[in-house]
C-alpha cells in the first residue's frame, strides 16, 4: 500500500455547517474507487463524527479525541484507549470550576460503552448537547461530585461563552499528564471550546499506528489547527487549509484551499486526476 491519507474533520474535511459537502463526498468516493487508503483524525468522539459523516464507510480505523481513542466506526467498537489519571481529572475539574467553567466529561466504562458526565445542566447549549447524546443512546449523568467516577475518563471539554477557557493551557501547565487545546468556536459566533485529555495521546502517534498496521509507505495529512501539529511533524507530506493556523502552515508541505471552498476535494482531484 503506497499511501495513507489522514483528514482532520472540523475546518478541514467538513464545511462551515459541520457537514460533508457533495463535492467532498464525491472526492472521497473517488479515492475508494482508485484504492487510495484514507481515514480521519479528529478531536470529536465517534458519535460526533458519525453525525457529520452519515453513510460514510471507512475501510480503516479512525482516530478520535486527538489520539486517545482508536475506534472502528463501521463495527462501532473500540480498538484502543488512553484514559486520564483519576487524580488529574479531579484537579482539572476543580480548577475549571474556579474559573467559572462547567466541565463535561466523556467516559468509557469497563465494557467499552461510551457515556458522559456533567455537574449540572444550566444553559440552553448544555441542554441541547444532552438531547443530542440521548438521541445517540449515550447516557448522560448529572453528578456534582466527580471524585467517585468509576468509568475511564477519555477527556474533559467545554463549549461555552466563557473566554476563560483560552487561558486554561497556562493554568494547567503544572500538570504534566494533561494536554489542553482551546480556541474560538467556528460554529458559534462569540463562543469558545476547550478539550483536555491524556498528554500521551496525540493524533500523530495514533495515525502512525494505523500506517504501520496497513504497511503504507507514506502518510499524508491534512489539517487546520494546533491539534494537527503532531501528525504534521510525523507525516511524509502535510497540507494546511487556507484558513488554518500560521503555525501549521509554517511546517506544512504546502497550503491548499479553505474548507469553505472544498479545498480538500479540489486538491485530491488535481493530485489523483479525477473530475468532481
Amino acid at each position: 500500500m503506497e499511501e495513507l491519507l489522514v483528514f482532520d474533520l472540523d475546518g478541514t474535511l467538513l464545511d462551515p455547517f459541520e457537514k460533508l459537502s457533495a463535492v467532498t463526498r464525491k472526492a472521497l468516493s473517488e479515492l475508494d474507487r482508485l484504492g487510495v487508503n484514507w481515514t480521519i483524525a479528529t478531536g470529536r468522539m465517534p458519535h460526533g463524527a458519525r453525525e457529520s459523516l452519515p453513510d460514510v464507510h471507512f475501510n480503516h480505523p479512525q482516530v478520535y479525541k486527538n489520539g486517545v481513542l482508536l475506534w472502528d466506526l463501521n463495527a462501532d467498537k473500540i480498538i484502543s484507549k488512553m484514559p486520564m489519571d483519576q487524580a488529574e481529572v479531579i484537579e482539572v475539574c476543580t480548577r475549571l470550576h474556579q474559573h467559572g467553567i462547567n466541565p463535561w466529561i466523556n467516559t468509557i466504562d469497563h465494557e467499552d460503552i461510551i457515556g458522559a458526565i456533567i455537574a449540572g445542566v444550566s444553559t440552553p447549549r448544555e441542554k441541547k448537547w444532552v438531547d443530542f447524546l440521548n438521541s445517540k443512546d449515550i447516557t448522560v449523568q448529572q453528578q456534582p461530585d466527580f471524585s467517585d467516577i468509576r468509568d475511564h475518563v477519555l477527556n474533559i471539554f467545554a463549549a461555552t461563552d466563557n473566554p476563560a477557557v483560552l487561558g486554561m493551557a497556562e493554568a494547567l501547565a503544572d500538570l504534566p499528564g494533561v494536554a489542553v487545546f482551546a480556541g474560538h468556536d467556528m460554529y458559534h459566533s462569540g463562543g469558545y471550546w476547550m478539550d483536555i485529555h491524556h498528554a500521551g495521546g496525540t493524533k500523530g502517534d495514533a495515525v502512525k499506528i494505523i500506517q504501520k498496521q496497513l504497511g503504507a509507505r507514506k502518510m499524508i495529512c491534512f489539517g487546520d489547527s494546533d491539534n494537527d501539529l503532531s501528525m504534521f511533524h510525523l507525516a511524509d507530506e502535510s497540507y494546511a487549509m487556507g484558513q488554518g493556523l500560521d503555525e501549521l502552515k509554517a511546517i506544512a508541505t504546502a497550503t491548499i484551499g479553505s474548507n469553505v471552498d472544498d479545498g480538500i476535494a479540489h486538491f485530491l482531484a488535481a493530485r489523483y486526476g479525477f473530475e468532481l
